[in-house]
């Protein structure tokens, strides 16, 4: 997380040292790591599987043929940055690692493989003269994950990376290849963010627009101070969001605006080992919290980046969390979180990490958090070594009852009768899901959770 990047880390570290934080808890002994991974286990380590067959597809022909002859439960993955359990299955996971790579170009439409990670596509494109037109903050994801659970990044006029296809190739459970453009209706709508419950995307085709180049500033307000601003101001950037720290109650706020500048700024600097130190600080000495962050904003200077537009939005990410994350109407974003923030105080839940809070365009995407309605998005994160269960059971129902919609790669406890009542277009997704996989052999016991148990 890009939050610390600006910091004046010598003088933050020794404010830190003097305020008797670190104490008895050495660097080095914080910093360490325990455990082995398993089979398959997602980046923040809280959803693993051992299945009995594991298969890293190289070719479509070889995925087709895995889908024909595999029994049980499929369930494909990529670059496992879900924190719900969308990936594991006790029979055949598929690995789209290997069907990666920029696989045409046909004027502004760019087919990538399913298994390309977003910051080899945008790459690729910014060499052929092309960027996305918008992308979320990390960049690891692969772009069928991404798409399946409509990943976003941030801007009221700009839509998530479901709305931003035009063309996809799906291999049914069956071993069927379809490709699918918007001529093929609630297909096409189903297929763009289907949370993998359709069968396997193998080619994703996305419209790109001409490289542009970004200025990104960041800079710290007290917390009812950026809800005002940002409020007032979203539709006057490209690009806004804000960090919201409610036991501190301050904020980070960050803006990119497309820019004409040709020099480039220097390399960010890496900030993640001083969030890890704060984070295990801040769960290991809780009545710190509170005066940790608002020393983190004391400390971040008022900085701007410029570069290539996908190296402006993408930020390192190597501190693990956990996250859940709900998209509200645009127009009650700002009172809901609001409402989420009083909680934590008056709760008094210990989390140092920030509520990310976004806008997102709406889009016509079956199962798309932003379908038919343009959204504000409350990203609640908890330290990966921390019981996230405190803050989410407090926060999750104050974001439902703003007829929050859950992102499908993060966690929540909704289930099918919820989600209907949530999704305008859910049930025309469950006809096209059970046209295509009658057998639910694509859904494990979350998404028969999500879905139902059967075709």
């Amino acid at each position: 997380m890009a939050l610390l990047d600006s910091i004046d880390r010598r003088s933050f570290l020794k404010a830190l040292a003097s305020a008797g934080a670190t104490g008895a808890l050495a660097p080095q002994a914080l910093l360490a790591e325990t455990g082995k991974a398993p089979a398959w286990q997602n980046w923040s380590g809280n959803q693993s599987a051992n299945p009995a067959n594991l298969v890293f597809a190289t070719s479509e022909s070889q995925l087709r043929q895995t889908l024909r002859d595999s029994n049980g439960t499929i369930r494909p993955f990529g670059g496992s940055h879900s924190f719900s359990a969308v990936v594991p299955s006790d029979d055949t996971l598929v690995s789209l690692e290997a069907l990666a790579g920029l696989r045409g170009q046909d004027g502004d439409i760019f087919t990538y493989g399913g298994g390309t990670r977003l910051a080899m596509a945008s790459a690729q494109a910014n060499g052929l003269g092309y960027s996305f037109s918008n992308e979320p903050d990390i960049n690891l994801q692969s772009l069928a994950g991404a798409i399946a659970t409509s990943t976003h990044g941030t801007g009221s006029n700009l839509q998530s990376l479901s709305g931003q296809v035009e063309r996809l190739r799906l291999i049914l459970p069956d071993g069927e290849a379809l490709s699918l453009t918007r001529e093929d209706g609630d297909t096409f709508l189903a297929a763009c963010c289907s949370v993998g419950a359709l069968g396997v995307v193998s080619e994703i085709g996305f419209r790109l627009e001409p490289a542009y180049r970004l200025k990104e500033r960041t800079w710290t307000l007290p917390l009812q101070e950026a809800m005002d601003f940002v409020e007032r101001k979203k539709d006057n950037f490209r690009h806004i969001e804000f960090f919201a720290f409610p036991l501190g109650e301050q904020a980070i706020v960050k803006t990119m605006e497309i820019t004409d500048d040709p020099t480039d700024s220097s390399e960010r600097e890496d900030s993640n080992d001083l969030l890890e130190l704060v984070c295990k600080v801040a769960m290991r000495a809780g009545w710190l919290t509170p005066n940790l962050q608002k020393l983190v904003t004391l400390f971040v200077e008022d900085t701007t980046y410029t570069g290539p537009a996908h190296k402006v939005f993408a930020n390192r990410r190597t501190v693990r969390f956990n996250e859940m994350e709900y998209t509200v109407p645009a127009e009650d974003g700002i009172a809901c979180l609001q409402e989420v923030c009083e909680t934590i105080r008056k709760q008094d839940i210990n989390v140092f990490f920030p509520i990310e809070f976004r806008y997102v365009a709406a889009d016509d995407r079956l199962l798309s958090m932003y379908h038919d309605r343009p959204g504000a998005s409350l990203s609640i994160h908890q330290y990966f070594a921390q019981d996230y269960q405190p803050l989410f059971t407090a926060v999750e129902p104050i974001l439902r009852r703003y007829a929050g919609r859950p992102h499908w790669g993060k966690l929540h406890t909704l289930g099918q009768r919820q989600l209907r009542e949530l999704y305008p277009a859910f049930d025309r997704f469950q006809a096209v899901r059970r046209e295509l996989d009658p057998q639910g052999r694509m859904l494990n016991q979350h998404l028969q959770t999500l879905f139902g148990a059967t075709g």
